[in-house]
């Protein structure tokens, strides 16, 4: 088990990812980041913590996103791979 605490690590690929979203704060004008939110709801705010409706993205989109990049691992930065 010292053997393997003792060697360097090797760098980790992307094993999968989120979309996130920024919504402006209606009363404050913060930007509130929001993962992938294909429903409708209500979300607060960081900063004044009010709370306001959010409208919803496309989900033929985020699928979309998801399917071009593999999931998050052909996101990767190929001159580490």
């Amino acid at each position: 088990m010292a053997d393997r605490l003792d060697r360097p690590l090797a760098p980790v690929p992307p094993d999968g990812m989120e979309i996130l979203i920024f919504y402006k704060c209606p009363h404050c004008g913060k930007h509130v980041g929001v993962a992938s939110p294909t429903d409708p709801r209500m979300v607060t705010c960081e900063g004044c913590r009010m709370a306001f409706p959010i409208i919803p993205i496309d989900e033929h989109g985020i699928h979309y996103i998801r399917i071009m990049l593999a999931g998050g691992k052909a996101a990767a930065d190929p001159d580490f791979l």
